[in-house]
């Protein structure tokens, strides 16, 4: 019997695929979003909800100000290892920090690629992807993310974990009620 050979027809320029499972639907997501913006909207959201107000908070409640906060470097350590203690423990507990939901994506355990109930990373990886990701920022090694096929970064190589699309249930239902809203007010 001769095998089918599968043709990619967003080679062609076509919008639609032979695809039909739901597997395949979220992969297509899961690839959509393993590019850089998802993670950069997440990183500056949380750099300002979580990092932002424990350096105020540092700077101008504990310290007398921007010099005393410069000079300190045990301020700017427990600065930072309070914000990588808030990541470690969203990432362990639900895998999304504020970021990573407003930007839906998830961080998860990448043992199993076909499961499709996603858990969150472990705690040994997760605290690998910290460090990781703090010597990465460092030495500006980030930028071999773009060189790689995939668009994985080092911290998600060295945890063995992966991002994955995760919808934002709060936007879900907003949009369900305006979708609600707007069909009773065009009556």
């Amino acid at each position: 019997m001769k095998k089918k050979k599968y043709k990619n027809k967003f080679l062609d320029g076509s919008k639609h695929t032979n695809r039909n499972t739901k597997k395949d639907k979220t992969n297509a997501i899961n690839d959509k979003f393993n590019f850089l913006f998802p993670r950069l909207k997440a990183f500056i959201t949380d750099m300002f909800l979580l990092n932002m107000p424990i350096l105020y908070i540092t700077t101008y409640l504990l310290l007398d100000g921007k010099n005393d906060f410069l000079h300190n470097q045990l301020a700017i350590f427990m600065c930072e290892f309070l914000y990588c203690f808030l990541l470690f423990l969203f990432f362990a507990l639900k895998g999304q920090t504020p970021g990573f939901r407003y930007a839906e994506i998830m961080l998860c355990s990448n043992i199993c690629e076909s499961d499709s109930h996603q858990k969150p990373p472990k705690v040994t990886q997760v605290i690998i992807f910290i460090l990781v990701w703090l010597i990465e920022l460092s030495f500006f090694l980030w930028i071999f993310t773009f060189f790689r096929k995939d668009k994985k970064t080092l911290h998600e190589l060295a945890s063995n974990t992966k991002i994955i699309y995760k919808a934002n249930p709060t936007k879900q239902k907003y949009e369900e009620g305006l979708q609600t809203y707007n069909k009773y007010k065009n009556m």
